[in-house]
């Protein structure tokens, strides 16, 4: 590795609304030059989530039934410009964690990570980047589940009108950060 490559970072585990591949592009990938990212389903084990009051994303906690499972998307290949970016999105309410999830396909060894020459084998364990809710458990509707089927045929499209302010916000950052 040369002194100006940067190592992989752990692959990023979505269980909300950036598991919706229009809302994820707009948030990590607004520019023609982004980087090739490879996704795939991935399951974690002992957490659960629920709609955030009044908003159509979810936040995640641990479960009481630590064999519940929450499906999500999990992602390889951002670069760091595009983890600011996620953390700007999630915000203080979500801090960033690592936290294992399971595969539910096999990973090439292209986006293998820690020097790993092979690939990753469906049902592996692989330790990931999630965004966990840890804001007060009041902001969150304890009585909603959350759906994203739901989710895609009521709340995408708004999303991508509401993007505009979001990326004026991230480019501003990034100008700090630059």
């Amino acid at each position: 590795m040369t002194v100006t490559e940067i190592p992989p970072a752990p692959p990023c585990f979505f269980y909300g609304s950036l598991m919706n591949e229009k809302v994820l592009n707009a948030v990590t990938r607004p520019g023609p030059d982004s980087n090739t990212i490879f996704a795939v389903n991935a399951t974690i084990q002992g957490y659960t989530r629920f709609t955030y009051h009044n908003q159509p994303y979810p936040g995640m906690i641990p479960s009481t039934n630590p064999l519940e499972i929450v499906s999500g998307l999990l992602v390889f290949g951002h670069t760091p410009l595009e983890l600011h970016r996620l953390d700007e999105f999630e915000g203080p309410e979500y801090p960033r964690s690592t936290i294992p999830v399971r595969l539910s396909s096999a990973v090439p060894s292209t986006y293998t990570i820690d020097g790993r020459v092979e690939g990753y084998a469906e049902g592996e364990m692989v330790d990931a980047y999630v965004y966990l809710f840890s804001g007060p458990m009041e902001h969150l509707d304890l009585e909603r589940p959350w759906d994203y089927e739901k989710f895609k045929q009521e709340h995408v499209k708004d999303w991508m009108t509401v993007d505009a302010t979001f990326q004026s916000m991230v480019e501003r950052s990034e100008k700090a950060i630059i």
